[in-house]
């Protein structure tokens, strides 16, 4: 089977801004308003080529800020396993599940566990907690559950700022087609 690739984006200082699949598409909107659409394709870890121009990643970055371009992803990761793996302390009474952190604010994270969860607890609001240093000098994040839910009207993850075209890519099947085909 062939390993899965994806593309980093990132600033002209390095910090990763989203991940794409290989074959994804951005938006690129420009200072007057324009929007083009780009389908981005894998060359290596720190080289895409993006609507048929190889890029460095940091070259497309120190571009794009140069012209004062934004771009965004239009498709996402659909695994969740990509997603860093979250812990919630679980007791006697709660079982444990892998939870993969989806979207994140500066002050709340969106988990999902895909899998062997309790009823109505599915999807859960994190509220994050900067704490001392870690291993590598980066703050470690202590995250409390403010909020579980099972379906994604119950918890309402648009209103805690979270990005819901990610989300519903990552957590919701695709519907399947019930008319005839074409």
């Amino acid at each position: 089977m062939e390993e899965k690739k994806y593309i980093r984006f990132i600033n002209s200082d390095y910090k990763t801004l989203f991940h794409l699949p290989d074959g994804g598409r951005i938006r690129i909107t420009y200072p007057d308003g324009r929007q083009l659409d780009r389908v981005c394709r894998f060359n290596d870890s720190h080289h895409t080529v993006i609507g048929g121009d190889l890029y460095h990643i940091c070259e497309f970055a120190e571009r794009m800020e140069r012209i004062g371009a934004k771009y965004e992803p239009l498709d996402y990761i659909k695994e969740p396993e990509f997603y860093p793996k979250c812990f919630i302390v679980t007791t006697e009474y709660t079982k444990g599940a892998d939870y993969y952190l989806i979207d994140e604010t500066e002050t709340h994270a969106f988990a999902f566990a895909p899998k062997g969860v309790e009823k109505g607890k599915r999807y859960c609001v994190l509220e994050q907690h900067l704490t001392g240093d870690s291993f590598n000098g980066d703050p470690f994040k202590l995250r409390t559950p403010v909020q579980w839910g099972g379906s994604l009207r119950e918890i309402r993850p648009q209103d805690w700022g979270f990005n819901m075209a990610k989300i519903k890519a990552v957590t919701q099947k695709p519907k399947k087609r019930t008319g005839p085909k074409r």
